[in-house]
């Protein structure tokens, strides 16, 4: 009955829709007799192309693409470097090859998009320290970070120094990581700071500290975006149960 109704009004809008905006009338006979079928036509035909320019339907369509075959990206960007062996179409394609978590294949783009590149590049450097460091390779990335030339930006130095942080964990040197951390953390923007920060004064038996630590988490997860609590759900469902855990 339910459906029924939804089908009925589904039509009336689109009937209407069409009177309104000037379409052929001959939609009126498809969506009235192929109610289901006549609908979905004439959204795809008629009033899709229409919100073409509307940047939260592009986004969602971009989305349900990506979700549908998350490998689309990747072979656009291949193709691209196949058509044009450019910098940019180099970086496109790694960038694509890290959204996949394919750190190793990300890392020989950027390297090769290096070479390719006149002049020492920060953006790049950047990219293959990240590249590096996520595929495991901490020495490589310490090698790029060492040589990315200085910068006056205070959020790009603030990243830089986040990187090497989480090298320094990665190898087991935590009292390292915190001390970097504890420089950066009221800078940089989200929470994994803080969440790392707990989770190294946990490890070392500084649990009032890192109480302190994740109920401020706490408190900013009531301010923080849905988007961005959806993307780093992992996260915060670690940083509650760990507080949950220490009260």
């Amino acid at each position: 009955m339910h459906w029924f109704v939804i089908s009925i009004a589904l039509q009336l809008l689109c009937i209407v829709h069409v009177f309104r905006t000037g379409r052929n009338t001959a939609w009126i006979m498809a969506i009235a007799f192929l109610p289901m079928v006549g609908i979905l036509a004439y959204f795809i035909v008629e009033i899709m192309p229409g919100l073409s320019g509307d940047r939260r339907v592009r986004q969602a369509r971009v989305t349900i693409a990506d979700t549908i075959d998350p490998e689309r990206r990747v072979r656009e960007a291949h193709d691209a470097v196949e058509f044009s062996d450019t910098v940019g179409h180099r970086l496109e394609y790694g960038d694509a090859l890290m959204a996949r978590e394919r750190y190793k294949q990300a890392l020989e783009q950027f390297r090769a998009a290096e070479r390719k590149s006149p002049h020492v590049d920060k953006a790049i450097g950047m990219r293959i320290a990240e590249a590096a460091y996520e595929a495991g390779l901490t020495a490589d990335a310490l090698t790029a970070l060492d040589r990315l030339p200085e910068t006056g930006s205070r959020s790009e130095s603030d990243r830089r120094e986040m990187l090497r942080a989480k090298i320094a964990e990665s190898e087991a040197r935590p009292g390292d990581a915190l001390a970097i951390y504890r420089t950066i953390v009221d800078r940089v923007p989200g929470d994994e700071v803080r969440c790392r920060m707990a989770a190294i004064l946990i490890g070392q038996g500084e649990k009032a500290e890192a109480r302190s630590l994740l109920r401020e988490v706490e408190q900013r997860m009531k301010r923080t975006p849905p988007a961005t609590l959806k993307a780093d759900t992992a996260m915060y469902d670690w940083a509650k149960r760990m507080l949950a855990s220490l009260n």
